[in-house]
């Protein structure tokens, strides 16, 4: 997996139903990189996630890789970030690119006024995501926990200025001096749900399931 031998487990939380064929993609490449893996199936997120990544710290674990039920990879993915990780030493975690589902923005934030501009080499952001994510233990048994919270805003709501788990957990990385990478050559999927419909010439789209919603009260109201 690189210049030396790394010794890595991926965790992962998944709902009480899941794509099936997400999790085959998932095993096998879990499975010929040779990587085992704990499933959380608690309702908490960031609960789920903070104890499993307790648990690496307290084994001989070099690295976590942080996987999401609903990406889908290959082994050769988890192979090139593992392979950047052991010969980078500035990056302490490094994740894959990923979509968001529906508006297919970048999974990750860069500082203010900072441009993703790829030169082949990964980038270094902000925050990431936990879709397909090499972290270094070591420095995670630097950061202060707990890990993951999250933050109201201050209207005590959920709106445009309140801090989702992941998201604080990038800011507590960060906090104690770590490093977070995007690898743009590590291109991971997402799924989403979309739906295939004729249009008025017999020709096939796939279309989101709120721009669907819309054409078809267009078109039959």
């Amino acid at each position: 997996m690189g210049e030396r031998d790394v010794t890595v487990a991926a965790v992962m939380t998944a709902p009480r139903y899941e794509c099936t064929q997400a999790r085959t993609v998932i095993q096998k490449a879990l499975t010929k990189t040779g990587i085992p893996l704990t499933v959380s199936g608690g309702v908490y997120y960031h609960q789920c996630m903070e104890k499993m990544l307790e648990d690496l710290c307290d084994q001989k674990i070099q690295y976590a890789l942080t996987i999401d039920f609903d990406s889908v990879f290959l082994a050769e993915h988890i192979t090139r970030l593992l392979s950047i990780v052991a010969q980078e030493d500035e990056i302490d975690a490094l994740a894959a690119i990923q979509p968001m589902r529906n508006n297919g923005r970048v999974l990750g934030s860069l500082a203010e006024g900072g441009v993703m501009e790829w030169s082949g080499r990964p980038l270094q952001v902000d925050t990431a995501h936990f879709g397909l994510t090499v972290i270094d233990i070591q420095k995670l048994l630097t950061v202060r926990k707990p890990w993951f919270t999250f933050t109201p805003d201050e209207d005590g709501g959920w709106g445009t200025t309140s801090v989702d788990a992941d998201v604080q957990f990038w800011r507590n990385w960060a906090e104690a001096g770590h490093k977070v990478f995007l690898d743009p050559g590590c291109r991971l999927g997402h799924l989403e749900e979309m739906v295939t419909v004729f249009d008025e010439k017999m020709i096939k789209q796939h279309l989101y399931y709120a721009d669907w919603e819309k054409l078809s009260e267009s078109t039959t109201g």
